[in-house]
């Protein structure tokens, strides 16, 4: 039985780096690709989530697993959703620059998605390793990236009248703080396979 748990859970695993190259491709591309080159990653994300899911609850079903065993289907599954919806946030980002007219430096924005693409990379990887150091880390480029996202509230607010660039990136940042969100959900599953405790539990 766990040979073919294990293998269930390598297929599974092939299905998620898949999917998280998918959502990768889309949020590099989110501030400079086109929007229709997002959606396409966007679509191909989702297809891989409902397929995995869906493979999940047969593995489940079949194999009863219990323990780390268990943990890793939830955690996938968990992190399948977590990747999709950081696809969905890259395309909104794209879509939303495409209806602005002229050209946006969006500075912060951009420092912002680069910090939003890292937290994804180091969750992702700590997710593979179960390595709950490295999903811990994640917690302090999040922390970067909220201060970044209510700076530019706090900047907004004291404004009666708002040029469309600022308009543009307060939003694009409340996007990549959405994303950045969704990285510490997959780093907090990462930390769930290696030590049983969620990562809010387990942060010192």
């Amino acid at each position: 039985m766990s040979v073919l748990v294990d293998r269930a859970l390598g297929e599974l695993a092939g299905m998620l780096d898949r999917l998280y190259s998918e959502a990768s491709q889309a949020l590099a591309a989110a501030l400079d690709g086109s929007a229709e080159t997002v959606a396409a990653h966007c679509r191909e994300a989702e297809k891989l989530r409902t397929r995995l899911i869906e493979r999940s609850v047969e593995y489940l079903a079949r194999f009863q697993p219990v323990a780390t065993e268990l943990r890793r289907f939830m955690a996938y599954m968990e992190a399948s959703y977590d990747l999709f919806r950081v696809s969905r946030y890259a395309l909104e980002t794209a879509r939303l620059l495409a209806r602005i007219p002229g050209s946006c430096s969006l500075e912060e924005a951009r420092d912002a998605a680069s910090k939003a693409r890292e937290m994804l990379e180091q969750a992702y990887r700590a997710l593979r390793r179960e390595d709950p150091g490295l999903a811990r880390r994640v917690l302090e480029l999040d922390e970067e990236i909220d201060r970044m996202y209510l700076h530019s509230l706090d900047q907004i607010v004291v404004k009666e009248m708002f040029h469309r660039c600022e308009v543009a990136e307060t939003l694009v940042l409340r996007h990549m703080e959405r994303v950045a969100d969704h990285a510490v959900y997959i780093a907090s599953a990462a930390h769930y396979v290696a030590t049983g405790r969620r990562l809010a539990e387990g942060a010192p």
